[in-house]
């Protein structure tokens, strides 16, 4: 995809003007505060383009787009879903931008919860489970990904796990928030679920938002899987929103990642 944008921006530079600009960024929902964030700083040095973001699960958001959605820029919770526009012909080379991983969340009064135990505290049967959605939602697929492969050492643990996951965001009619607040604190509030599996980046936020009131722990290392998130630009795309791709993959862009809990993939080597 840089390939692209540079030829995006030779092509585009003779052409451009000093009018404003409009970059619509259709993006991953678990990217929210750090796009946010990042689209404010962009702005800082480029008060002339106005990003217009649209959020929601990431397979969804790729069935509008092929559907004839418009978009500038796709940032996808997984790879595949980015690169599957690429392969229509409706984008340009789709590249890995960020990394994430899977953690468990709980109230802070809830069940205990260890790495080394995790998975026998998921198998109890009192455990109420919640979780994103899977095929509409990635962070639903790398769960269901955890679940097969804790089934692996434990036969039957996919069916048991799969079986009573409280599929309660990520879909189709679950995208939004519920009364201002994420539908997995939602869930835990009212008790209907006692531990959720959401990214990194995600129980960070919440436990951010209101402090004291979760326990996060990391799922052991011999269990992780992806998450990789995938940028792509449309065939479309503008000079400004190749600019604003840029900036995702500029150093700036990756610390904010970074700052919201993401693993960044482009940042320098440490010195």
């Amino acid at each position: 995809m840089r390939a692209r944008i540079c030829a995006v921006v030779f092509l585009c530079l003779s052409a451009a003007t000093s009018r404003a600009e409009d970059i619509r960024l259709v993006a991953a929902g678990s990217l929210t505060g750090a796009f946010n964030a990042m689209i404010a700083d962009y702005g800082r040095s480029h008060p002339k383009d106005h990003v217009s973001p649209k959020w929601g699960p990431s397979g969804v958001l790729r069935t509008e787009l092929e559907n004839g959605g418009a978009f500038d820029i796709f940032a996808s919770a997984a790879l595949p879903h980015a690169q599957a526009l690429t392969d229509k012909g409706l984008a340009s080379d789709s590249v890995l931008f960020a990394r994430n991983a899977l953690c468990a969340i709980a109230l802070a009064d809830g069940p205990a919860l260890a790495s080394g135990t995790l998975v026998e505290t998921l198998l109890k049967p009192d455990i109420r489970l919640a979780t994103s959605t899977p095929k509409a939602d990635p962070g639903g697929d790398y769960t269901w990904e955890l679940f097969a492969l804790i089934d692996k050492r434990r036969p039957g643990a996919f069916a048991t796990l799969s079986g009573k996951a409280q599929q309660v965001f990520g879909g189709a009619a679950t995208t939004g928030p519920l009364n201002g607040r994420h539908r997995l604190a939602v869930a835990l509030g009212d008790k209907s679920a006692d531990v959720a599996i959401y990214y990194c980046s995600g129980t960070q936020e919440m436990s951010k938002a209101e402090p004291g009131r979760y326990k996060v722990v990391a799922l052991p290392r011999d269990l992780a899987v992806g998450p990789e998130y995938g940028l792509t630009l449309a065939n479309t795309a503008s000079l400004p929103a190749a600019d604003f791709a840029m900036y995702i993959l500029s150093p700036a862009g990756q610390k904010t990642l970074s700052d919201f809990g993401f693993i960044p993939v482009t940042l320098p080597a440490a010195r």
